[in-house]
């Protein structure tokens, strides 16, 4: 669409900045993935900025887009604003070390994922595989992404059998943050998580 001098009217992600609101489901993820190789292919930025403010979703969808953004040739940034759990708090994480912002009032929860099998016996015993491996890649995420460095304190601490909140200060602690943006008169919204 073009504006009324012409020009062609600028979208969030020709700034480097992707926005995830709502269910990460296999189509968000997708369309993230997609806008992450675009501005790979067609910008030059310093890094791309991912605000995030949703409920979390599809375990395989949320590490698609890890996935994308672990090939990113620029950094991905990572700013958590309203809600991050579930799923979206795994992508939170896996911003660039010392770029992952949490605005002060964002909620944030850790749990066990979920899961929901139907089928005979033995189609039960295969998709339990995939369902150890799922639990294991979030083990091993949570290691690398926070200051938790062991299976038992990652499951006491963040994923245990009951919803773990945390405000931004715990999350901070934790090593799942590295900030927390305080002063909105000093940042611009495209400056987020510098």
């Amino acid at each position: 669409m073009a504006e009324k001098d012409g020009a062609e009217k600028k979208g969030l992600d020709d700034y480097g900045i992707i926005f995830i609101s709502g269910e990460i489901d296999q189509e968000r993820a997708q369309s993230v993935c997609e806008k992450i190789i675009e501005i790979n292919v067609a910008h030059n930025c310093d890094f791309i900025q991912l605000i995030i403010n949703s409920h979390g979703g599809l375990c395989s969808a949320g590490f698609a887009i890890i996935d994308m953004m672990d090939w990113s040739r620029f950094p991905v940034y990572t700013t958590g604003v309203g809600i991050i759990s579930s799923m979206a708090l795994a992508v939170f994480m896996a911003g660039e070390k010392g770029h992952r912002v949490l605005t002060p009032r964002t909620s944030i929860l850790s749990h066990r994922f979920s899961a929901f099998s139907y089928g005979n016996h033995s189609e039960l015993l295969a998709k339990r595989k995939e369902e150890d491996l799922m639990h294991r890649r979030l083990l091993d995420h949570y290691i690398q992404h926070t200051a938790l460095k062991t299976d038992k304190e990652v499951m006491e601490k963040l994923l245990k059998n009951v919803d773990t909140w945390l405000t931004a200060l715990e999350a901070l602690e934790m090593g799942i943050a590295d900030k927390i943006q305080h002063d909105r008169k000093k940042s611009h919204p495209a400056q987020l998580g510098r």
